[in-house]
């Protein structure tokens, strides 16, 4: 894992940008990019609004979770202006039973929560038994209660060959960060250890100073 701080999350935007151009002049064809809801959501759309016309006809994104009740994080990707540049037909959400490709994401961008779940796996989610890359909560720790969320199994499949970008953002996130550097606890307790113990490529960006 590496780690590189910023001094403000809008600081995100730029180095989002300078990722997707590099990764589009490395691949060719599609990039398939995953996104998190969110606060931090907000300066990954700004980033990829920068970049170039011919680079955004080629990106094709998911979103990591769906709230299936309240407000939608569809809803604060469109606030956020999404959609000034993407068709909708570029853009998925997670659908229980739907099999994607294995290895299919480019770049999944990841915002990490305060016990260090994401997407929608919460402490004590880990292991998950059933083989399914997108499931349905309907207890979920954090309102709303129900949400569908790509699995453990979901991202070691579809993210095998991705980089895994990790954002912890506030104050709030301190604890969450250290707890994974500090390597004593595993995904049960602390989802996000899931990429660090499974040996993933992992940047980890933070506003946070050390």
């Amino acid at each position: 894992m590496r780690i590189e701080r910023i001094e403000h999350p809008q600081d995100l935007s730029q180095l989002v940008e300078q990722d997707i151009v590099q990764l589009s002049v490395q691949k060719a064809g599609t990039l398939c990019i995953a996104l998190p809801g969110g606060r931090s959501a907000q300066y990954i759309v700004k980033g990829l609004l920068s970049v170039d016309k011919d680079i955004q006809k080629r990106i094709r994104l998911y979103l990591v979770d769906e709230r299936l009740e309240g407000e939608h994080n569809l809803d604060t990707l469109v606030q956020a202006g999404l959609t000034d540049a993407f068709a909708l037909s570029q853009l998925s959400i997670p659908v229980p039973g739907e099999e994607l490709p294995p290895s299919l994401f480019d770049r999944v961008y990841l915002g990490v929560g305060e016990d260090g779940h994401f997407a929608s796996l919460f402490p004590g989610s880990w292991p998950e038994q059933e083989k399914v890359q997108v499931k349905v909560i309907d207890r979920s720790p954090k309102p709303p209660n129900r949400r569908a969320t790509f699995t453990f199994y979901g991202f070691s499949t579809l993210a095998a060959q991705s980089r895994i970008v990790m954002l912890f953002f506030g104050e709030g996130k301190r604890d969450a960060l250290a707890r994974l550097l500090g390597g004593k606890e595993q995904a049960d307790t602390l989802p996000c250890a899931f990429f660090r113990d499974k040996r993933f490529s992992t940047l980890i960006i933070t506003d946070l100073k050390e």
